[in-house]
């Protein structure tokens, strides 16, 4: 074998390893954006699930002001996120008495960091007809290095407390008393 055949021979077999490791980049590429976009995903979820509890949770009230539900005591905070974002609204005088004053503040939009996402969340009560007893929770992730996940979630009255009945009082809006 001549050195002119053995350097083709190099140069065949260099070329070949190169094509491997050209593809092996590209793979590795994929692999780390598609794992960037399952973080920004992950980070939007748990967001979204913690602003869902916020609007869902339910306690016993100490203060009479926020009482929901006069035999238990319970106060719903999806009435304080109904009415209080993305304005505050007068609540109709069947919840909490119709007064603004009635209702706890609440943050209505925010931002929260998970690791290297940034998650912007925007809390709003619907309004009108379609839109009544109904608070929409939007989440937006975007990854430092470029993915970008928004997702959202509609929380209704009947979520929070399941079957309202004219003996037992409920955080929904009496009809046509929407935002």
């Amino acid at each position: 074998m001549t050195l002119i055949e053995v350097l083709i021979a190099l140069s065949v077999i260099g070329i070949a390893f190169g094509a491997l490791l050209m593809s092996q980049v590209a793979n590795l590429r994929a692999s780390a954006q598609s794992r960037y976009a399952t973080d920004t995903k992950a980070a939007a979820v748990r967001v979204l699930e913690a602003k869902s509890g916020e609007v869902l949770w339910s306690e016993i009230a100490s203060d009479p002001r926020y009482r929901d539900d006069p035999e238990t005591g319970r106060s719903f905070h999806f009435v304080d996120y109904y009415y209080g974002c993305p304005e505050p609204v007068r609540p109709p005088p069947e919840i909490r008495s119709g007064s603004l004053a009635n209702l706890r503040p609440v943050d209505c939009s925010g931002t929260e960091e998970e690791g290297s996402t940034s998650v912007e969340w925007r809390i709003a009560g619907e309004g009108g007809i379609l839109g009544e007893g109904v608070v929409t929770i939007v989440v937006t992730a975007t990854h430092d290095r470029g993915p970008r996940v928004t997702m959202g979630r509609r929380v209704t009255c009947y979520d929070v407390y399941p079957s309202p009945t004219q003996d037992k009082p409920a955080p929904c809006p009496p009809p046509g008393g929407g935002r």
